[in-house]
């Protein structure tokens, strides 16, 4: 099926190439649409050989890190299209779909992004016209989905112009487009599969530090190998002694229960062996 006015965006960075690739063929076998343009935006550097597998039409690249925004920033200047499909490098398509057959929905001109649902259906979501198809109240979400072209260039345009101080900090672009949505009274739709995940999200154990997706990284350079981690959604959350000390019992028993089910499990053996290729890189990345 064709996608003439849409493009496909894959979003990565550097460290995961692997999980790129597992991400790119898993969504290849299941989207039955063929898009106008598919643009591969880096942070950081990644092998050719892996390029040449994604094969797209158009590449944006910083070869040195300079966080998650400044590449969306740079690649929606290169969208020439009314939609594009928003794809990071770390997800799993279990259902066959066809991009374009949300567009219909988009006659709506409220509605911002369709996105794909990773969790079960929640209860507080009210139905939108059709079967598995839910008004999303958490706001913009950065998982699969099919976006507007025009008003996301119009948010990060904001963003660039948005004062970026010690305040500001901690303002995630995700939680910036949501109160941008919230201003102009902008939908998010998520779409489920029998009301259970449309994908599965397989890059959580690899994240990278948060400051990365600040917006005051637009203004205020990463530091490249010495970054702070977030606890706690979109604030500042002190750690104190009671805090780690819950969390070293935690994650003694975690260990201990890792420990006996990578035997039997490739999907512990899989998260195991993550924590240990973390341990290596001090868990700075």
């Amino acid at each position: 099926m064709a996608g003439k006015d849409i493009t496909l965006v894959i979003f990565t960075c550097e460290g995961r190439e692997h999980l790129l690739l597992k991400s790119f063929e898993s969504f290849s076998k299941s989207c039955k649409t063929v898009f106008s343009n598919k643009l591969l935006a880096i942070d950081g550097k990644i092998s050719q050989a892996t390029i040449d597998t994604i094969a797209p039409e158009t590449v944006i690249q910083a070869t040195t890190r300079k966080g998650y925004v400044n590449s969306i920033i740079n690649a929606l200047k290169n969208i020439g299209t009314e939609y594009f499909f928003w794809l990071e490098d770390d997800w799993e398509f279990p259902c066959e779909f066809s991009v374009e057959s949300f567009i219909p929905f988009f006659d709506d001109q409220k509605l911002l992004q369709v996105i794909f649902a990773k969790g079960v259906l929640n209860a507080d979501f009210k139905l939108y016209q059709t079967t598995d198809l839910y008004i999303n109240d958490f706001g913009f979400s950065a998982n699969p989905s099919l976006c507007r072209t025009g008003v996301m260039k119009n948010v990060f345009n904001e963003v660039v112009a948005f004062k970026k101080d010690e305040e500001t900090k901690f303002m995630s672009f995700e939680y910036f487009v949501t109160k941008y949505s919230e201003r102009n009274g902008l939908l998010s739709l998520v779409k489920y599969h029998d009301d259970q995940a449309f994908v599965n999200h397989v890059g959580e154990l690899e994240s990278t530090a948060r400051e990365y997706h600040m917006i005051n990284s637009v203004s205020i350079p990463v530091k490249q190998g010495n970054n702070d981690y977030i606890s706690g959604l979109k604030r500042e959350k002190k750690i104190r002694f009671h805090n780690k000390a819950g969390l070293f019992i935690k994650l003694y028993g975690a260990i201990v229960y890792l420990s006996i089910k990578l035997f039997f499990s490739r999907q512990a053996y899989d998260f195991a062996f993550r924590i240990y290729i973390a341990s290596l890189r001090r868990f700075k990345h």
